[in-house]
């Protein structure tokens, strides 16, 4: 058979390329230098550009860094309040060098054969004893008396009739035997900047509640603790004219427990009972310092300030012996000696004040209890 009669016959065609030409390698190196010289040449001005982009972006973060200095200059600075812990923890307790106590002479000896002077105080157990014991002793000092120091822990009780010469009162109570002795404690407190009688007021805040809140309206729902809400005038009062000013109500906690006393009402926060509780500022200075869990509560905000605690004197003590009390109480403040022995409870002296500085009125109209239905 011829060739173009055979079946699936597949032809395969091949083209013919002409042979490479014989390559100069002098030419070949000529190149190869080239491309290397390229290479550098790029690399140098990819390092240049680099360069150029930090230098760039340094001048970016200074011009940044000089507009942030001007706007700070320039806009007011606005502080964040500061949670202030009720105690600061030390990380290393050192009992070196402490000081021996100093030996004074004692006191010149009251006379114990006449009548004394019975000094009644209602601020046991919120402020301690001792307070009362240093102001008993200053008072024999001042009229050479014995002082007899009688104490009611009950907030609902009365004056004793005639038998207390002396008393001294929650803030705003009355005593109608007595006259008020225009003269009463001056309290250490970071608000105090004038020697003033007046008592401030701490919200006091669980620190773990601390990170979440800012002011006292960050507050609303918390469980509170009060001390003195059945009293006209007090801390409970300070705080709930302070949330109606701010438009709210009694209603604005989410459930308010009454506490039998101010050192309650602290316990109740450092038990985890509630979060939040109003006291007055002596108080919390003199117990942070016993009482457990105190470590773990900050203060919020202060308020205030309340009056004076009255110090009141029986209508029927002599005019003499009064003057004495209030000239010696005056004088207290220079004396060296008795300020060591009032220090421990925050008192630095004792001032004159008078019933008009204080806006008792103002205080005592406002609800502390939300109606129930």
């Amino acid at each position: 058979m011829d060739k173009q009669h055979r079946p699936n016959q597949v032809t395969t065609e091949y083209k013919r390329y002409p042979l490479p030409k014989k390559v100069d390698e002098s030419k070949v190196a000529i190149v190869s230098a080239m491309s290397t010289t390229d290479v550098i040449i790029s690399t140098t001005k990819l390092e240049v550009k680099n360069d150029f982009e930090k230098g760039k972006d340094n001048n970016n973060d200074l011009i940044k860094e000089n507009q942030q200095r001007t706007v700070e200059k320039v806009a007011p600075q606005i502080e964040k309040p500061k949670k202030i812990p009720v105690i600061e923890q030390s990380v290393k307790y050192e009992p070196v060098r402490t000081a021996v106590p100093r030996t004074r002479p004692p006191m010149p000896t009251p006379d114990l054969e006449g009548r004394p002077v019975v000094l009644a105080t209602h601020l046991v157990p919120s402020l301690p004893i001792g307070l009362f014991e240093v102001l008993a002793e200053a008072i024999e000092a001042a009229t050479g008396k014995a002082v007899v120091l009688l104490h009611e822990s009950r907030y609902d009780r009365p004056v004793a009739k005639d038998v207390a010469d002396i008393a001294i009162l929650p803030a705003g109570e009355q005593w109608e035997d007595g006259n008020l002795l225009p003269v009463s404690f001056v309290f250490e407190h970071r608000l105090n900047k004038n020697f003033s009688p007046g008592v401030y007021a701490d919200v006091v805040v669980a620190t773990d509640r601390a990170p979440h809140v800012e002011n006292i309206m960050d507050l609303r729902g918390h469980r509170c603790a009060l001390p003195d809400r059945r009293r006209t005038i007090g801390a409970a009062t300070l705080l709930f004219n302070h949330l109606r000013a701010k438009g709210e109500g009694p209603a604005f906690f989410g459930n308010t427990l009454d506490a039998h006393s101010q050192v309650s009402a602290l316990q109740m926060v450092a038990g985890k009972q509630v979060e939040v509780c109003i006291l007055e500022s002596p108080v919390i200075r003199f117990h942070r310092k016993s009482l457990p869990g105190v470590y773990s509560l900050h203060i919020l905000s202060s308020l205030g300030p309340l009056p004076p605690y009255p110090i009141m004197v029986n209508k029927n003590m002599s005019t003499a012996i009064v003057n004495k009390i209030k000239e010696y109480l005056l004088k207290i403040r220079h004396d060296t000696e008795w300020i060591e022995k009032f220090a421990p409870y925050s008192v630095l002296g004792f001032t004159e004040y008078t019933k008009s500085l204080y806006d008792v009125q103002e205080i005592k109209s406002v609800a502390t209890s939300a109606p129930y239905y």
